[in-house]
């Protein structure tokens, strides 16, 4: 997994349109899916399985995360470089915002976006006490 996280990052930071289109035509079809999601990462055939829960509002949430080692500057290249992706995705309609800091002894880093009746956040956060840095995609679909 924490390979696959690499490769990600190297496509998010070097996407050529092709490869990114792929990208957000996951994006958009997440949405129609049921259960665990598999999501390709971009640019490998790997993929990773989603979570995917309802929410009290009556939408739904798909949950991505991708482990690295703590403070890895691999998990820092991936979260620049999927806020770009989800940023060419979305178009210049979207609205993004940059999370507030919080009071946590980890770091934290949290960009949320939302456009078209669904909200995508990606975030960086360090485990410390699991010596791992994750980076986070959740996609939630607005009920309509």
């Amino acid at each position: 997994m924490k390979a696959d996280a690499a490769y990600f990052a190297a496509f998010v930071i070097c996407a050529g349109s092709a490869a990114a289109s792929d990208f957000c035509t996951d994006l958009q079809n997440l949405q129609a899916s049921v259960g665990g999601v598999e999501l390709a990462l971009p640019g490998t055939s790997n993929a990773v399985t989603c979570t995917q829960s309802l929410m009290l509002s009556g939408g739904t949430q798909l949950n991505c995360g991708w482990p690295f080692a703590y403070r890895a500057p691999q998990a820092a290249d991936t979260f620049e470089g999927l806020v770009v992706a989800v940023t060419q995705c979305l178009g210049d309609g979207a609205v993004v915002t940059t999370d507030l800091n919080v009071n946590h002894p980890d770091f934290y880093d949290l960009q949320t976006f939302r456009a078209g009746g669904q909200e995508i956040g990606v975030s960086l956060k360090d485990k410390a006490a699991l010596s791992e840095t994750y980076v986070f995609l959740r996609v939630t679909f607005l009920p309509k």
